[in-house]
């Protein structure tokens, strides 16, 4: 079976970690320089966080501040309750009225049928009277739960500390309590996993802002390959296409590659990429992924050889190399 070679160049570049923190430090100590190799949990730097004075200023001011709210809710709801009780005294004072002159007028139909010696029968009827006071004594009873209630309720949320400032403020004496206790604190970067230093970008006795950049940290091996395919070829390249990689320098240091990266547009080949460097070319940028047990240097250039595949045989079957060379386990 015919297979066409077709040959271009790349670089290998290891994945680079940024380091920094989310509050600011003041760098004590320096144990590492760029380039240098660590092993894993190995010291890098050694820091101290400060809070900021205002923080610590702050942190009462709005504590106090809070509590007043708070004080005044509670003296707010108590309010409350005593024009609850207010109400609960006039609603039930006008019903003992309204049963007492119920009461009153049944007394006084009872004196008339007395009175009255021809007829009979006189004793009167009090059916009607008597309903309307039991109505009334079971809606002063109800009046009675309905407002006992309603102040129970508000007598409960001000002993439990229900209040909306409450949650507030005992997330502040805890944060308060806690800045208090670490004021400082001694604070130890270390390495997360073996690898080079790469840029240090600071320096000892220095005061470095959150989220800016204190160490850059590179893996020991590249893991990546970032090439540039020349225009004619992009249609056939794919993802998960595969690559044999090789150094330019040594013909003994090869792996394979799966392409996981494609660009979304034409760009100029880098100067140091072109095969003839004098001619400007432009292509896609592809990016190939390796086994990160590889010989290859940070930044090295190496060459990129992809074998189009016979129909039939899928893209990632590992393919021999165009030179006599074993491929590694």
């Amino acid at each position: 079976m015919h297979q066409t070679v077709v040959t271009f160049y790349g670089f290998a570049e290891n994945k680079e970690t940024e380091i920094n923190f989310n509050y600011s430090v003041a760098v004590d100590q320096i144990h590492v320089s760029p380039g240098q190799m660590v092993k894993k949990d190995e010291p890098l730097l050694a820091m101290h966080r400060i809070q900021s004075k205002e923080t610590l200023v702050d942190q009462p001011f709005r504590i106090k501040e809070l509590m007043a709210k708070e004080q005044s809710w509670k003296t707010e709801n108590e309010g409350d309750i005593k024009l609850i009780r207010t109400k609960k005294r006039l609603e039930l004072e006008q019903i003992a009225t309204d049963i007492q002159r119920l009461q009153e007028e049944k007394k006084f139909q009872a004196s008339l049928y007395k009175d009255l010696k021809s007829v009979k029968n006189n004793k009167p009827n009090y059916t009607i009277i008597d309903a309307k006071i039991a109505a009334l004594q079971k809606e002063s009873q109800l009046t009675i739960e309905s407002f006992d209630q309603e102040i129970t309720n508000i007598e409960k949320e001000i002993s439990v500390g229900t209040s909306p400032y409450r949650a507030e403020i005992k997330r502040l004496l805890a944060e308060q309590a806690f800045d208090v206790a670490n004021k400082t604190i001694d604070i130890q970067l270390k390495a997360p996993i073996d690898g080079v230093i790469g840029n240090i970008y600071c320096k000892e006795a220095e005061h470095i802002p959150s989220y800016k950049t204190l160490i850059s940290f590179y893996e020991p091996n590249p893991s990546l390959v970032k090439g540039f395919v020349q225009e004619d070829l992009i249609l056939h390249v794919a993802i998960k296409d595969s690559f044999l990689i090789r150094s330019s320098k040594d013909a003994t240091t090869f792996c394979y590659g799966v392409v996981t990266g494609l660009g979304s547009r034409i760009v100029e080949i880098p100067e140091r990429l072109r095969k003839i460097q004098d001619y400007k070319t432009y292509g896609r940028e592809i990016l190939v992924s390796i086994p990160k047990e590889n010989n290859f240097l940070q930044k090295e250039k190496v060459i990129l050889e992809f074998i189009n595949q016979p129909e039939g045989i899928s893209p990632q079957t590992n393919r021999k190399p165009i030179v006599d060379l074993k491929v590694k386990e």
